[in-house]
């Protein structure tokens, strides 16, 4: 099969994991990628833990099928090559603060002269213009501006991060949707743009607190449950063990009381529909939980939920879903090549979880060492071999 995005070429001038995820993605689909790092110590997330070999995971997933050139962009040499291999780009793609491009030469203005049809896009924290454009930011700062960390927990807590870097995986789900709808419109009118892209509005649109104004209903942290749906939440029941449960609806809430040998609660004025049922939210817990007691193991109240139809999961660890049948029959798990330098492990578990295409060869090649590519670039964009080699060496020491 052919890689379906063959033949474009992305400069990708981004850190951690929202810009290098971005480009990832389309280095997936054959999309040849130049990683444009920092001297000495390349992108930050190079120094992230854990570690195989000195060499950190996080960098090894974000930044696989990449190539790495080291430029120093505070040299006007630097910024002279990277001109050079903008002008047959088809992506442009950098998160620094704003206005740190401008400063170098590198802003859109500058790179759409030498290529009208590049699209340009840049991912930050709060955008390129507005009262916050300047503040800086990461995962967590736009965690804390989008409401995500003051609603999740426990209700009387503090507010509480999420485990998982969601603001930088939207921005680079954003990111990625945003670089493919501009390249279309490119195709539709031979024209390119400019995309910007923020962490804190991504993670705003997913708060669906803002809504609740409209209704005067206060938002409240209501921890292992939901405030508007029930019962949609984590159960506790036998030998400690607990179960995510999700009967929201009058089909599966029927079910479930069918399983809970209470069909009377399913016509209960009380419980008929989530609305109700919300109103009467902790009687339904004790309910339900009163019930999950009841068996010796959680595995047979599991198996009874199941029997029924009734929507469940049990919360999964990292064991649990690098040995999941299912995830694993599905290719959602795949094993990702080490980089040259990565000696003990040949490959690495990476989830890839944006969408299976019934054509299109997915491309997953290991990450690149810091520089690694330095000679074959610089020397592809019409540099001798002495002069590649000299700057190579200078940008390398920093």
């Amino acid at each position: 099969m052919a890689k379906m995005l063959e033949g474009l070429k992305v400069i990708d001038i981004t850190n951690n994991i929202a810009g290098p995820g971005a480009a990832a993605m389309l280095a997936d689909h054959g999309a040849e990628v130049i990683h444009v790092e920092k001297p000495v110590w390349g992108d930050d997330a190079r120094n992230y833990v854990p570690q195989i070999d000195g060499v950190s995971s996080c960098y090894m997933f974000s930044n696989r099928s990449k190539k790495s050139l080291v430029l120093d962009l505070k040299d006007p040499e630097a910024v002279e090559v990277l001109k050079k291999l903008a002008a047959d780009a088809d992506v442009f793609l950098e998160a620094n603060r704003p206005g740190v491009m401008k400063r170098l030469g590198l802003d859109y203005e500058v790179i759409r002269e030498i290529n009208p049809d590049i699209i340009y896009c840049s991912i930050s924290a709060f955008g390129q213009t507005g009262p916050k454009s300047q503040v800086p930011g990461y995962d967590i700062i736009a965690q804390a501006y989008s409401g995500m960390a003051y609603y999740t927990g426990e209700p009387g807590t503090p507010p509480v991060k999420n485990y998982f870097a969601v603001g930088d995986f939207v921005a680079g789900y954003n990111a990625f949707g945003s670089i493919m709808t501009a390249l279309y419109y490119r195709a539709v009118t031979g024209r390119g743009q400019y995309v910007d892209v923020s962490l804190a509005r991504g993670l705003l649109t997913m708060n669906m607190c803002i809504g609740d104004r409209v209704s005067g209903i206060p938002r409240e942290k209501t921890g292992s449950h939901d405030m508007h749906l029930c019962p949609y939440g984590i159960f506790n029941g036998p030998n400690g063990d607990n179960v995510i449960i999700g009967a929201i609806n009058v089909n599966t809430w029927r079910n479930l009381c069918l399983a809970m040998e209470r069909p009377e609660l399913a016509g209960d004025p009380r419980y008929i529909t989530n609305d109700v049922r919300v109103a009467h939210k902790q009687e339904v817990i004790s309910i339900i939980e009163d019930w999950l007691g009841s068996f010796a193991t959680m595995e047979e109240a599991v198996e009874r939920l199941n029997r029924f139809g009734v929507p469940n999961m049990k919360a999964y660890t990292v064991d649990d879903i690098l040995s999941d049948e299912h995830a694993l029959s599905q290719g959602w798990i795949r094993d990702i090549p080490t980089p040259e330098s990565v000696k003990s492990a040949d490959s690495l578990p990476g989830m890839l979880g944006y969408a299976d295409f019934s054509e299109g060869e997915l491309v997953l090649r290991p990450a690149p060492d810091l520089g690694q590519h330095n000679m074959e670039i610089l020397t592809g964009c019409g540099l001798s071999y002495e002069e590649a080699r000299r700057l190579t060496e200078k940008w390398l020491r920093g």
